[in-house]
């Protein structure tokens, strides 16, 4: 028979929520925004007033770190799944206050009729009711008479007395129910507790190594870990909605008068899409950053105190590795670094705009980098900018994070580091270019990739960059810019027309193709409705605008004047090749 890696335990409802109270499980969510609705709190006291099950919670603790002085730390229990229930349970039946979307506190109110034996959320309606009790937290608060409530409210809700003292009992009586908690063996490696959580929950929330790590963080109080899960958490928040910091503030006021948060407070100023971390990008990059490290579930195992070498757990250890993940976490989040990064990546031709951003891994990876040559060597700004604009192109273009983005930036960190200790980064990069950026990549594999359908191909994104990045003008335009046109959601047009090649017996997968798809003004689009390329291009209205150097910054064959759907295909294979080169000649420009 195998062995259990859990054990289970039935619990009062009661004594779990004092539990949290104490402090002795951690529930990061109560201050986190609380995303059921009332109804499925409703239903859930309802459900538990039945005698119904509602499901185990799992808690997991992670290894206790040893002390120097011998004997082990007593780090908390995390619940891992059932904390909205917990947190549910908690504003419903103790009255306590939950945060919303906007970070405001707020009360849920649980209404009760115990003539119908009816559960509902609180209305104005409910409220004025006489036959409704308007919110059953009366009932667990400390000064709570049942004697004197019963005297006082049963002519009011047109109950005996002896009824409605046993229908509070009732009631009272749902915060002794049991519930069943899985406990995880505390040797269980991260990685496996993350898959316990994931197999239970395969209809349900996956949970992810940032949501585990981010948890992990606001069960520490010893070494600022909470701290530094709302400093990143907040930024997030506010970074993306400048408005909620005067919510956030009021919420959490202690917080607001902390160093954490006043090294965040630039976020209140501005925001823009081109860098847009969540949490767990933020994750990462610090991981990256102070560790060298790639993979989350690492990192919940360091700030737990695994010393990897010893393949033990200390105290020590777990000390150290929070003051790394501090650093790497302000320095992440410091102003200056943070707005030289987004100026880069503008620089690169990257935009608001989701038609021209790069997928977030590769974003992510170029900040740790741009970060780590500022940190760790004595390269020039230009230096540095350099190569951390080329490494991110590079790994886009072929890919290098695509599948396994936490392994990929494992061993590209692994292997900087390693160049860095040798005085062998400049060779690094340009020997890992090289081997990757071949002729044969840039005049095969690139222009066979471009061979896809979807807008969201990331050389066609890439390709965009490059107009951008050349300053180029919008096909058919003398004063209008790319960028211009991207911005002011122009439209991306099909050369050959669609409605032209479907009449010519082509196939959607044929005529959708990125090397047809083109950024024009919607007056030009007009112009050339739906003819062939020998036919609009003739047109009088057409040739104003027309150019030779217009279509080379438009990858438009010089030839396009002369095609109509028998040439479709050869131009396809002539626009690739000249995307290809354009984004050539973007990589080569920096």
């Amino acid at each position: 028979m195998p062995n259990k890696s859990y054990s289970i335990e039935h619990n009062n409802i009661s004594d779990i929520l004092h539990w949290i109270d104490k402090g002795t499980i951690g529930i990061p969510e109560m201050q986190r925004p609380f995303v059921w609705s009332t109804t499925q709190v409703r239903d859930l006291i309802d459900s538990l007033y039945r005698g119904y099950p509602i499901g185990f919670i799992v808690t997991w603790q992670n290894p206790d770190a040893s002390l120097k002085m011998g004997g082990k730390g007593q780090n908390k229990e995390i619940i891992i799944d059932g904390q909205q229930r917990i947190t549910a349970l908690s504003a419903a039946l103790m009255g306590k206050e939950i945060v919303d979307d906007k970070y405001l506190k707020k009360r849920i109110y649980i209404s009760f009729n115990p003539i119908t034996e009816e559960f509902a959320t609180r209305s104005a309606a409910i409220a004025k009711d006489p036959k409704w009790i308007p919110d059953i937290s009366i009932f667990s608060q400390p000064n709570f008479d049942e004697f004197e409530y019963v005297v006082n409210n049963s002519e009011r809700l047109g109950l005996p007395g002896n009824e409605l003292n046993k229908i509070i009992q009732k009631v009272k009586s749902i915060s002794e129910a049991e519930i069943g908690v899985i406990k995880l063996d505390s040797n269980l490696p991260i990685d496996q507790v993350t898959d316990i959580f994931n197999r239970i929950n395969q209809k349900g929330t996956r949970l992810s190594s940032a949501d585990f790590a981010m948890s992990r963080l606001s069960s520490d109080l010893s070494h600022h870990g909470n701290d530094l899960r709302k400093e990143i958490d907040y930024f997030i928040q506010i970074y993306r909605d400048k408005n909620l910091a005067a919510n956030i503030k009021k919420m959490d006021t202690e917080f607001a008068n902390t160093e954490y948060y006043q090294h965040i407070a630039w976020a209140e100023k501005e925001h823009t899409s081109i860098f847009d971390p969540d949490f767990g990008d933020l994750l990462h990059i610090s991981l990256g950053l102070g560790f060298l490290r790639g993979k989350l579930s690492q990192l919940v195992s360091l700030i737990s105190g695994r010393d990897f070498e010893k393949q033990t757990y200390t105290e020590e250890a777990m000390t150290r590795a929070y003051q790394k993940f501090d650093e790497a976490v302000q320095y992440a989040l410091n102003e200056s670094n943070f707005h030289r990064y987004v100026l880069l990546l503008k620089s690169l031709g990257i935009l608001d705009k989701s038609f021209a951003k790069l997928p977030d891994s590769y974003v992510n990876f170029g900040y740790i980098l741009y970060l780590y040559l500022k940190k760790n060597t004595d390269f020039s700004n230009d230096q540095i900018e350099k190569y951390t604009k080329q490494w991110i192109l590079m790994t886009a273009l072929v890919k290098r994070y695509g599948s396994s983005p936490e392994s990929g930036f494992d061993r590209d960190l692994r292997l900087i580091s390693e160049a860095n200790e040798n005085n062998q980064l400049p060779e690094f990069f340009e020997r890992t270019i090289s081997q990757n950026l071949t002729d044969e990549f840039w005049n095969l594999t690139l222009p066979n990739n471009m061979e896809a359908q979807t807008t969201q191909l990331t050389n066609w994104r890439i390709f965009q960059m490059s107009q951008i990045h050349a300053k180029s003008h919008a096909w058919l335009e003398k004063d209008k810019f790319t960028a211009d046109t991207i911005n002011e959601q122009g439209n991306i047009h099909h050369i050959f027309p669609k409605a032209y090649l479907r009449k010519n017996g082509f196939k959607q997968s044929e005529y959708n193709q990125v090397a047809n798809y083109v950024w024009i003004t919607q007056p030009r689009n007009l112009e050339i409705a739906d003819r062939a390329p020998k036919d609009y291009m003739a047109d009088t209205e057409t040739i104003k605008y027309h150019s030779a150097e217009n279509d080379k910054e438009n990858a438009i064959p010089a030839t396009l004047k002369d095609y109509d759907y028998h040439q479709y295909k050869q131009f396809l294979d002539e626009r690739r090749n000249l995307m290809a080169q354009s984004i050539r000649e973007l990589f080569e420009s920096l």
